[in-house]
């Protein structure tokens, strides 16, 4: 299964517009170019996730059907990363921090956004390319945004994804 840059960028773009929603919803002004500075600099991590999955391709390291890496010890490797990132300082700033409605003040969100999320988006190398983990990742972020802060949103996340990096490295024992 070959997915490109193209849906790669819709893929990142249909993933964080709803976690990203509320925030802009309650910038006064600004929005175009908060946006354009968030939406920028996910577009360029969707150039590189497009480029690391030709290159997996080529090293026979993805299921052709799937989409899923086929070594289990990577997948759960990869799982562990998101898990390790849901319980870091990096994800409750992000979690916590307000948009400014300038370029900057959104490739400044995106930065940290990246920063504590981009596991999560290559969550599909690990579990394949379809619709249900996408989904998922998508209500998580949702659910970080705007669950009241004392909800361990992020930590049961992290619970169940390195749950699930656990299984795949025992899988691949």
């Amino acid at each position: 299964m070959n997915h490109g840059f193209g849906t790669w960028a819709v893929m990142m773009i249909a993933m964080m517009a709803p976690a990203e929603a509320p925030s802009v919803l309650r910038l006064t002004r600004g929005r175009t170019a908060f946006l354009l500075g968030f939406t920028a600099p996910w577009i360029a991590f969707s150039l590189a996730a497009a480029a690391l999955q030709l290159k997996l391709h080529e090293a026979g390291l993805l299921d052709h059907e799937s989409g899923a890496l086929t070594n289990p010890w990577l997948a759960a490797a990869l799982l562990s990363a998101a898990a390790a990132l849901q319980f870091t300082p990096l994800k409750r700033a992000c979690r916590e921090t307000q948009p400014q409605g300038s370029l900057a003040g959104g490739a400044r969100a995106a930065a940290l956004s990246m920063a504590s999320c981009g596991a999560l988006m290559l969550v599909p190398f690990a579990t394949g390319m379809s619709l249900w983990p996408m989904a998922l990742v998508t209500a998580l972020l949702f659910a970080e945004r705007v669950a009241p802060r004392q909800w361990p949103v992020s930590s049961l996340a992290g619970a169940l994804l390195a749950g699930a990096g656990a299984w795949l490295t025992l899988q691949g024992a």
